[in-house]
């Protein structure tokens, strides 16, 4: 994603953030996506560009599957967070403005191959354990409301 302002920036420059946006922005910061991405490429042999249609990124699979993890979303509603939420849209690397995000499907299809790969507990892993080190703690929560104890890092 590039850092052009969006429609939505420039509508409400100086909007307060909501509270979702605010723990999306110290996940961002405090999470090693990209030992994430390596874990989970290992186990589960994410396809890579070819010449067929392009994947989704891992990256962003990724971050969708933590942002259902954190508000507690089934596949359906992960996708229409993506739809409706310019701040997961921005926090998961998919381009609003861009080609359709990642249907229900896609995002179930991924999070079936985590379960498979036995990875379930791999959120808690990569973004549980950096918060606990930083003496906070992310309990997910029912959608758009996830709980969060400790200082925002």
């Amino acid at each position: 994603m590039s850092n052009q302002l969006t429609f939505y920036d420039l509508r409400w420059p100086k909007a307060r953030q909501s509270r979702l946006q605010l723990v999306l922005t110290m996940l961002d910061r405090v999470v090693d996506w990209a030992a994430f991405e390596r874990a989970v490429d290992a186990a589960i042999h994410y396809p890579r560009p070819g010449n067929g249609r392009r994947p989704v990124s891992l990256g962003a699979m990724l971050r969708i599957h933590v942002v259902a993890w954190l508000t507690g979303a089934n596949d359906r509603q992960a996708e229409e967070l993506l739809i409706d939420s310019p701040s997961v849209c921005s926090f998961c690397r998919v381009d609003d403005a861009g080609p359709r995000p990642p249907d229900a499907e896609t995002i179930g299809n991924f999070r079936r191959r985590l379960a498979k790969a036995g990875l379930e507990s791999i959120v808690h892993e990569y973004v549980g354990a950096p918060l606990a080190k930083q003496g906070a703690s992310l309990t997910p929560g029912q959608i758009i409301e996830p709980r969060w104890s400790g200082p925002l890092l």
